[in-house]
């Protein structure tokens, strides 16, 4: 296919909209301080150039590993011709990304007439390990200070195996920015939070449980033999209600629950 991509670039969109370039951090995206699940919103502008006519473009994110991560929808473009360059800028949105290692970003063609399509380019895209400038304050910041005093989480599992698209109750325990969640065995079940790559936490108002905060969050699952889970044990032991085996709790959760890490990012909900 005589098309061929001439430049691109790729920045957080929300930077992009207010004017504010990334000349240093050009070709990379920020993932919050998980630094992997979904992605901030960014801007792609890519130039092409090739035999004029029209186009369908999708544009693929892959894993270091080379699996698919995301894949964008089908857009029409149209090229004037070779002696042109055409340029054009979208925003992504549901992007993720499994690491901070880089990731590739695919374009892909066909031209219209119902042919499969085929990659033009692919480029480099870096992972930061960061939430932007502008995510200083706001729902993530919000969640943080209503942890800090509250006893119970709310907790969204997307997906078919998740929480059916209603949070449930959870209690937790806080180490720094994270949460930490039990689920299974004769604790609390918080269906696919074991198995999830993340989720929606949301806190509520003591008063009128009212939401006060819905947030993003990592989710990874700590193994017993981790020496994370050990140091957790103490943190959690004081936040379990009604406990009928004391210390000894904690050679229960090992055997029979999950420990879950959740690491809540600046990301929009549904971004």
């Amino acid at each position: 296919m005589d098309v061929r991509l001439t430049s691109v670039y790729v920045a957080d969109a929300r930077l992009v909209a207010e004017g504010v370039d990334q000349p240093e951090d050009a070709m990379s995206v920020f993932a919050g301080r998980a630094g992997r699940g979904r992605l901030f919103p960014f801007t792609v502008r890519r130039s092409y150039t090739g035999t004029g006519g029209w186009y369908v473009e999708v544009m693929v994110l892959l894993s270091p590993g080379g699996e698919v991560v995301w894949r964008g929808p089908e857009r029409k473009l149209t090229l004037r011709g070779t002696n042109k360059i055409d340029t054009f800028t979208d925003d992504a949105h549901g992007a993720e990304a499994v690491s901070t290692e880089d990731h590739e970003l695919v374009f892909l063609f066909s031209d219209g007439r119902g042919r499969s399509l085929d990659e033009v380019a692919r480029v480099p895209l870096a992972i930061l390990d960061d939430d932007p400038p502008y995510a200083v304050s706001g729902p993530s910041v919000v969640l943080a200070e209503s942890l800090k005093k509250s006893t119970v989480v709310w907790i969204e599992v997307p997906g078919p195996d998740g929480t059916g698209g209603h949070p449930v109750p959870a209690w937790y325990g806080l180490d720094g920015d994270r949460v930490y969640v039990l689920t299974g065995g004769s604790e609390q079940h918080i269906p696919g939070l074991a198995e999830a790559g993340r989720a929606i936490l949301t806190a509520r108002s003591k008063d009128d449980q009212s939401q006060v905060a819905e947030v993003e969050a990592a989710a990874r699952a700590i193994d017993a033999k981790d020496p994370l889970f050990a140091k957790l044990v103490p943190i959690l032991l004081p936040r379990r209600l009604n406990l009928r085996d004391g210390e000894a709790a904690g050679d229960r959760w090992r055997k029979e629950c999950t420990l879950v890490e959740l690491t809540p990012t600046a990301v929009p909900v549904g971004a």
